[in-house]
């Protein structure tokens, strides 16, 4: 039996502009990077994932088995990986915790973080009670020199070399030794190792460091055992051998039927087993050119496990990969959000990146790496575009609630001394004129919900469909101008000066109804605003049969075959087709720099 119920290892690089100095030769950061490459020729049945992080974090590469997608994507590590600058550990943890580890595997997750330390804004308990939460062990090794500090190169895109400054003078950065020791010390799953500008051999590290933890998840789901026939090979020769003993003789006759018949017997299940394969795997074909993405992408995932457990053909792990890319993509064109639908195409990206991996011919896997990654690009935008439209429209919201509850003040005030005043021409003159006013703040008010309700557009659950959120609000302010005419009406009329209170009182009611409603529905988005903080990324498919064979890495991140697998060809496809995986963010992220400053710090290093 091969067992697959390894352990889960994620390694965070820190990737903040301190990593490039060069205490650490070539560079701290390129050290860490030699030492991820170490562990993993050391790794056989652990699935590994690549987080990096400075200022915020991002996912290089989800658990996987394919340790030559790790190797390619730890290349890609470098300081323009991520958002903004800074070092906040406490990103690449929550990152770890909610995207990569799985749920059901407590006790089998290792997280190895590789840093020079320099926290500028992490919380360190928040940081560890989320590790002693999730049941996540953590070995942070610190690199850097920590008694003399080194000066930060920078190199241009024309080879041009400069120091790293800040306030106009040189940066010198050291291994922050003492924050590192602070944050083992908070909990006994967090150990500390300062390599400093040792050499050091993280596979050993690491073998050490788990000799003695469990290797079985409590989760069956998530454990995966494979049971493969370990004898054939030898059987066939085990015969052979026994004829030769007993000679051409009758009975070497029938030990030749014997082995006519084991052959027979062998190759039985074998083709019973391609048969139930092919079942399948038209059966998700079809789910695919339904347009039953789900099904289909559920079903390929399975698929593409067996395929690669079986050491199938590269060429039919490329179909797989890239008829899993289509199912993803078609999962992301159907989604009503930006952000599941980027979730989906991220994912469909590295599908066929893998499939261009498997078989560098594939042209319709560049192809698509090429569409995938503009969209990736388009939903990037459309996501930056509804955050700030969301922004604004909360700004907006809380200038109508201000505005709401300043007239409610003002015609509550109004109506006490119309209700106190006897009935005169002086003072029902002032009353008129104030009751106008109010009336024009309620038809400004009226306008701010008209435009909102135009810039929102989602219809209330609880509501029909031709009703929106603004729907109740709008007749409301409507009734209340229709209460202020009339009340100013009265007022010029002595004998009807009490109706005027009763048609204000009206219209007092009206207001508060409305902040009623509304108030309601901006605490509902805050409590679900916070319900998801705590939880937390095409055309249409024609199915051409000579290309699609079978499709993708499975749902819970397994990118690629495992241990076990064949030697994959080498790539010969351009460096565009190859780095689709980073050109949808690098252009997100140039776009979010140039339009807020929300990422800047003011320690970018």
């Amino acid at each position: 039996a091969t067992s697959r119920t390894g352990r889960d290892v994620v390694f965070a690089i820190d990737v903040s502009q301190s990593m490039l100095a060069e205490d650490a030769p070539p560079s701290r950061l390129e050290v860490a990077k030699q030492g991820v490459r170490d562990a993993l020729h050391s790794f056989g049945n652990e699935r590994v994932g690549l987080v990096v992080y400075a200022g915020s974090a991002s996912i290089l590469c989800p658990l996987t088995y394919d340790y030559d997608f790790v190797r390619y994507m730890l290349e890609q590590a470098n300081p323009r990986t991520v958002d903004f600058g800074g070092t906040t550990l406490q990103a690449a943890v929550e990152k770890v915790v909610d995207q990569v580890f799985m749920d059901g595997r407590d006790g089998v997750q290792d997280l190895i973080v590789l840093t020079d330390g320099g926290d500028h804004g992490s919380t360190i308990t928040q940081t560890v009670d989320l590790l002693n939460k999730k049941g996540i062990d953590t070995l942070l090794l610190g690199l850097g020199n920590p008694h003399q500090g080194a000066p930060i190169q920078l190199t241009d895109n024309e080879g041009k070399v400069t120091l790293l400054e800040y306030q106009g003078r040189p940066v010198y950065t050291k291994l922050d030794d003492a924050a590192l020791r602070e944050f083992a010390a908070q909990s006994q799953r967090v150990d500390y190792l300062p390599v400093a500008t040792q050499a050091f051999n993280l596979g050993q590290i690491y073998l050490d460091y788990a000799k003695n933890k469990p290797t079985d998840a409590s989760d069956s789901e998530n454990g995966v055992t494979i049971y493969q026939e370990a004898a054939f090979f030898f059987m066939l020769p085990a015969l052979l051998l026994l004829i030769i003993a007993e000679g051409w003789t009758r009975g070497a006759l029938k030990s030749v039927g014997a082995v006519v018949i084991c052959g027979l017997l062998l190759l039985q299940p074998q083709a019973k087993a391609a048969e139930e394969y092919e079942l399948a795997y038209q059966a998700a074909l079809h789910s695919l050119s339904s347009g039953a993405y789900e099904d289909a992408a559920a079903s390929l995932a399975d698929l593409y496990r067996s395929s690669s457990e079986q050491s199938t053909h590269s060429n039919r792990l490329a179909a797989v990969q890239f008829n899993r890319g289509l199912a993803l993509i078609g999962l992301s064109t159907v989604q009503e959000t930006s952000t599941a639908a980027l979730s989906y195409a991220q994912l469909a990206q590295q599908a066929f990146l893998s499939a261009k991996r498997y078989d560098a011919k594939l042209e319709r896997a560049s192809i698509r790496l090429q569409m995938t990654a503009s969209r990736l690009a388009e939903l990037q935008v459309d996501i930056a575009e509804q955050k700030v439209l969301e922004q604004q429209t909360k700004e907006q919201m809380e200038i109508l609630i201000t505005q709401l509850q300043a007239l409610l003040k003002a015609q509550t005030e109004l109506r006490q001394q119309v209700n106190q005043t006897t009935p005169q021409t002086q003072a029902a003159r002032a009353f008129l004129q104030r009751q106008q006013q109010l009336k024009d703040n309620a038809s400004t008010i009226q306008s701010l919900m008209v435009r909102l309700d135009s810039q929102i557009q989602i219809p209330l659950e609880a509501m029909p469909d031709s009703q929106s959120l603004f729907s109740e609000p709008i007749q409301l302010i409507l009734k209340t101008q229709d209460s202020q005419q009339s009340a100013a009406r009265y007022l010029n009329n002595f004998e009807r000066w009490p109706l005027s209170g009763e048609l204000q009182l009206d219209a007092i009611h009206s207001i508060e109804k409305i902040l009623e409603l509304l108030t309601d529905e901006q605490q509902q988005a805050a409590s679900d605003d916070e319900e998801y903080e705590d939880m937390e990324d095409d055309e249409e498919y024609t199915y051409e049969s000579e290309e699609s064979m079978i499709s993708s890495e499975s749902m819970s991140g397994d990118l690629a075959a495992g241990s076990e697998m064949q030697a994959l060809p080498v790539p010969n496809y351009s460096a565009e087709d190859i780095l689709m995986e980073e050109q949808g963010s690098q252009q997100f992220r140039q776009q979010k720099r140039a339009s807020s400053n929300a990422g800047k710090v003011e320690k970018d290093f």
